[in-house]
């Protein structure tokens, strides 16, 4: 096994050298892309997170401007002057990209860059020739003075700009200036389209950056009166030169551009130590040095190191562990934002457990794995929305108490179900500007409505199943963008079965498109259950109905049912989720998921007999229902009462003979059924008891007589 891995690492070092030696930057250094010094597994996470796993951009389609469709950005090297003192938020550096075409002939690139920086600072270079360029509709147009004819050409331009970034205006955050002297600050919130507002890029997240090295100089004023700069990656140093200090950080994990962050501030630095699986992981905390409570903030953030390991065992390892995690203070127009390795935080949010388990959260659901487009932003959201009450549930060093964790269920499920006239999945209509996508009732339903889709798939799945499609969703999505389709694809996989119908019905919709396929409101189910001897259960769907304004016909998804040998105060109980497949098919969820089981008749064999029904007193869907005894109903039970033939309906409870497919019990010793035409008889089960119980699927692969 030693021979394929040096024959690999070969390879990787000659693919580099040969980048390196068809780009330089300025003054000739060499493209940094691969970074020998780097750790192996991140240098090896770099190189194959676009060329090996077909992740490049789509040449038919970019991101919401449609920027830099005839290139793949592959490397920025940015390089930043930023001091918070200034009257005026300005911001002024370099940046240069390297990119790959991904179409012949390409003769102008452009990027996505607000028209406040139109003006003589912005300079366009390639290859030390300086480029024509105009910048309208905050989209910078760039005509090369000679066109790169081949397709895969890996090539390089300098932009050079300065200027002050637009304003804060609603959702629309961008690169703001706050705090007031001698502690003012500056601080970033791109999502989701004002990474253009401080930086020029291509706001594409189906082309992920996949590696930066960022310099941020910043005034040297003395060493306890300094300013401190957070930003992605790590931070490998911080040279004094002067009345300056230039503090460099480098990330080669793929990274979407509105994940960049970039914010000066006079912090108060904590560090710790992390584990994820095992693997150390350097945890920073920087907090605002004229802020109080430093002892309680970081005593928060401590106990959501626990957390990283937690989701780290379920979801697969914390995907940046090779550089860092953490929060950093200051958040202004936002409670956190998940930047990339280090998230940003309100200074009136840093010891909340649930938003620093949310942003956490983010790290694996938003950063790691990205949306591919901001129609499918509740891949993000909604995840972490459940995962601060999963987090909760599982890490008991926070403190949550099961009563806790129930409120926190019940309050989502209640929010999510007030939101409803509008999906999870978002419309191209409502999504043209951050304020259009954060003010109306897209802005919630990617969380309430995101968050219970995520706590269904859990219910439907069981534990290990949810575990496994989670887990397989973010290792072989790592550092690439997805769709609704791509996590229902890892879900299906696991199932072993398609669930297509609950995406539809619950989500909405995936990737771009004009309006939801379903996904606005939720069901109402009447349920009937009896328990036609000791230890049996059947159940069945009587009847559902839609919330008012639904686009849903018929919703297809888990039914939750609590069962009990007692009002209250039962000492036995049990917990059945089931799986409504619509047109009278059930099946069995919760561990895994069945196959549909015709007849509308499900039935349990139990370790009590249960008195007491009801539904979903734990929050694990979206539904509201009704469980109701009756007994007269016994399923599909056979007791021979005419004769041994199986057509004769009253030789059935109920008078019914099942239909192809149906569950059945035999509950006589005398008329035993004679089988008619050639029937396939599968899962054949007898309990020990004087009359045999047997649930048979039957499968009739010929008309009967």
């Amino acid at each position: 096994m030693r021979k394929p891995l040096l024959i690999a690492i070969v390879l990787i070092f000659s693919f580099v050298n040969r980048l390196a030696a068809q780009a330089t930057g300025p003054g000739g250094e060499p493209y940094r892309h691969g970074l020998l010094s780097q750790p192996r597994g991140a240098f090896i996470k770099n190189t194959t997170g676009k060329e090996l796993t077909g992740s490049p951009a789509d040449p038919g389609f970019s991101g919401q401007s449609g920027t830099g469709a005839n290139i793949d950005v592959v490397y920025h090297r940015v390089n930043w002057t930023v001091d918070p003192r200034t009257a005026t938020n300005i911001i002024g550096g370099s940046v240069v990209t390297y990119f790959k075409t991904i179409a012949a002939n390409v003769a102008t690139i452009t990027m996505d860059l607000h028209n406040n920086f139109n003006n003589g600072s912005l300079v366009v270079t390639y290859h030390g020739t300086t480029c024509t360029r105009t910048l309208a509709s905050n989209i910078l147009t760039v005509t090369l003075p000679s066109t790169i004819a081949a397709i895969n050409t890996l090539d390089s331009l300098v932009i050079n700009y300065s200027g002050v970034p637009p304003a804060a205006a609603g959702a629309a955050q961008g690169y703001q200036q706050a705090g007031t002297t001698p502690d003012k600050y500056t601080g970033s919130l791109s999502e989701s389209y004002e990474d253009r507002d401080w930086w020029p890029c291509k706001a594409d997240m189906q082309d992920k950056v996949d590696s930066m090295d960022i310099n941020v100089t910043v005034p040297w004023v003395t060493p306890a009166d300094t300013f401190w700069v957070a930003s992605n990656g790590r931070l490998y140093d911080s040279t004094i030169t002067g009345n300056s200090r230039t503090f460099r950080f480098r990330t080669r994990y793929p990274i979407a551009s509105y994940l960049v962050t970039l914010s000066v501030g006079k912090f108060t630095r904590y560090y710790r130590t992390a584990y994820a699986n095992g693997t150390a992981v350097q945890a920073a905390y920087y907090i605002l040095r004229n802020t109080t409570g430093h002892a309680t903030k970081t005593a928060a953030m401590d106990k959501v190191n626990v957390v990283l390991d937690s989701l780290s065992r379920r979801w697969g390892d914390y995907p940046f562990k090779l550089e860092k995690h953490g929060f950093y203070d200051g958040l202004i127009g936002a409670g956190g934002m998940e930047h990339q390795t280090f998230s940003a935080m309100a200074s009136g949010s840093m010891a909340s457990l649930s938003t620093l388990n949310h942003e956490l959260a983010h790290q694996w659901f938003g950063d790691n794995v990205t949306f591919a487009t901001w129609n499918d932003l509740w891949l993000a959201e909604g995840p972490a929305r459940f995962a601060e009450i999963y987090a909760a549930e599982k890490v008991p060093v926070l403190g949550y108490t099961a009563a806790d964790v129930h409120t926190m269920r019940t309050g989502l499920r209640t929010a999510a179900r007030n939101l409803n006239t509008a999906s999870a999945w978002i419309p191209n209509a409502n999504m043209a500007t951050s304020a259009l996508l954060w003010a109306n009732p897209y802005g919630s339903t990617v969380y309430e409505r995101g968050g219970m889709v995520i706590t269904m798939l859990r219910a439907l799945a069981g534990e290990a199943k949810f575990m496994e499609a989670m887990t397989s969703y973010q290792t072989e999505l790592a550092g690439r963008s997805a769709t609704t389709d791509s996590l229902k694809n890892h879900f299906n996989r696991a199932l072993g079965t398609d669930i297509n119908e609950f995406f539809r019905d619950y989500v909405g919709g995936s990737g771009k498109a004009a309006a939801a396929v379903g996904g606005v409101g939720h069901p109402t189910n009447n349920m009937v259950w009896n328990s036609p001897s000791a230890n049996k259960l059947v159940l069945k769907v009587n009847s559902q109905t839609q919330s008012a304004g639904s686009n849903v016909t018929y919703f297809n998804g888990p039914v939750a049912m609590h069962f009990t040998n007692a009002a209250t105060g039962w000492t036995k109980d049990t917990m059945i989720v089931i799986y409504d497949w619509g047109g009278g098919n059930l099946g069995y969820a919760g561990n895994g998921l069945s196959e549909p089981i015709p007849g509308n008749a499900l039935s349990f064999d139990l370790s009590f007999t249960p008195t007491h029904a009801f539904y979903d007193d734990s929050a694990k869907t979206l539904s509201s229902g009704t469980i109701t005894q009756d007994p007269a109903f016994m399923g599909y039970t056979w007791d021979g009462t005419t004769s041994a033939a199986w057509n004769t309906t009253t030789n059935w409870v109920n008078t019914t003979v099942p239909p192809s497919g149906a569950q059945v019990a035999i509950s006589t010793v005398t008329n035993q059924p004679v089988l008619p035409g050639t029937i396939t008889v599968d899962d054949l089960s007898s309990t020990a008891v004087a009359v045999p119980r047997w649930e048979l699927p039957w499968i009739y692969t010929e008309p009967l007589a």
